[in-house]
């Protein structure tokens, strides 16, 4: 069984500690070296930043206020040493970072996991990079994962923008946006390994859950669990996972 599992210990804003077993998260880090700003880590290639196009409503962006956010890198799990303000463009799978010589481009590609807290909850979030994981067709996912609740039976969250193109008039009316536009879209996944599936609906969702159903079923009935919201099943996953842990 793969679990990974997430421990924040104290440092400027945060200091954080990722583990992980066999398959996945095999080693466990430690961000204690970081600062609180800074120029990036010696070896760590960033790029130009590139701004957004003219004339488009919308942004690419998953938040567009920057957050304090510590890297992991691939190659041998090489740390960034300081924290730095980012925020992830959804489009080109990077993050922006603001750094003392301006504006800086990290692909996500050599981004193994990253951890910010929520400008607006200030709780902390946990992302890993999807192409470490795989559809059910062993096709990898490209972006990044947010981690919601971890354990024997997982939940992510996936975001993707969509480029949706000004619409064509019709006829002499004035019919559809005259606007490009940038959409965002989330879903849910779980995972109980490298492989990520959409979370399905109550019933096949309640087998994942094994041995455990009744209990499960129990925890949904008093708790009145809404499984279109994300929180209800982000506390149902953490509930699974804790009867599991026993």
């Amino acid at each position: 069984m793969n679990r990974f599992t997430l421990c924040f210990v104290s440092l400027s804003f945060f200091t954080q500690s990722f583990a992980q077993n066999e398959s996945y998260l095999h080693n466990r880090y430690i961000l204690e070296r970081m600062g609180t700003q800074g120029t990036v880590a010696n070896g760590v290639p960033i790029g130009n930043f590139l701004g957004p196009p003219p004339g488009v409503v919308g942004d690419v962006y998953l938040h567009h206020d920057y957050r304090n956010a510590g890297f992991i890198l691939y190659g041998n799990e090489k740390v960034v040493s300081r924290i730095f303000p980012a925020r992830l463009d959804l489009q080109r799978n990077q993050f922006d970072l603001l750094t003392p010589s301006g504006e800086k481009a990290l692909s996500g590609n050599l981004v193994k996991s990253m951890l910010w807290r929520d400008s607006a909850t200030n709780s902390p979030q946990y992302f890993v990079n999807a192409k470490d994981f795989k559809t059910k067709d062993e096709v990898p996912y490209l972006g990044f994962f947010e981690v919601l609740a971890e354990g024997q039976v997982s939940l992510f969250k996936k975001s993707e923008v969509i480029f949706k193109p000004a619409e064509q008039q019709v006829k002499a009316h004035s019919v559809g946006s005259k606007d490009d536009k940038f959409i965002k879209k989330s879903k849910l996944y779980f995972t109980s390994g490298t492989t990520v599936s959409e979370v399905p609906g109550r019933k096949d969702l309640l087998k994942l859950f094994h041995e455990k159903q009744a209990e499960v079923t129990n925890f949904i009935e008093t708790n009145k669990i809404n499984f279109k919201r994300e929180n209800h099943l982000r506390a149902l996953f953490d509930y699974y996972n804790s009867l599991v842990k026993k």
